[in-house]
């Protein structure tokens, strides 16, 4: 119904097909320009241990599922309404493969997959550059990052409340580094 109103008002953006660019070609474009020949995989920082590796909490996952907004499924084929609606049941395993793969350094193979999604920066596009390149990664991904993101943000917090409270305590001394 929706993209019969569009197209009634002319609101039509649909760009399946843009004269010389095809999926082939919008592929080449990505790779060239998003290709780093020095990339070096960083070394596995295993500074922070966590007691029994317990990164995250089971009501932080369940809370991050609970509220997941609708949303597009990745190539892994599991939706977020799913997630959300199972939150109580998936809790637990959720949580031993965020902390696993936070106590690794490591994230599984599935998760870095992802679809690119051409996107119009133009309202006629004629060339690749005038695509956006989107990508749909899994769900759980996301959740992930929004973890580690909360994790980081945790970190910093703890590091300027021991820095606030030990000037206060005592002008003299040094504050650790993160």
């Amino acid at each position: 119904m929706w993209a019969y109103v569009r197209r009634l008002t002319g609101k039509n953006q649909n760009f399946d097909r843009v004269e010389g660019i095809i999926a082939e070609s919008l592929n080449d474009h990505y790779s060239q320009i998003s290709t780093d020949r020095d990339y070096k995989r960083p070394a596995l920082n295993q500074t922070v241990l966590y007691p029994n590796n317990d990164f995250i909490s089971e009501w932080r996952v369940f809370n991050i599922l609970d509220t997941l907004c609708s949303t597009a499924t990745g190539l892994d084929g599991i939706p977020s309404w799913f997630l959300r609606v199972a939150a109580p049941i998936f809790c637990s395993p959720i949580i031993q493969l965020f902390n696993l793969s936070l106590s690794t350094s490591t994230v599984p193979r599935q998760w870095t997959q992802a679809w690119i999604r051409p996107v119009p920066k133009v309202t006629a596009p004629t060339q690749h550059s005038d695509f956006r390149p989107i990508l749909i990664t899994p769900v759980l991904t996301r959740a992930l990052e929004r973890m580690t993101s909360f994790i980081q943000h945790s970190k910093i917090q703890q590091h300027l409340l021991y820095s606030m409270t030990s000037s206060l305590l005592d002008p003299q001394a040094q504050v650790p580094q993160l």
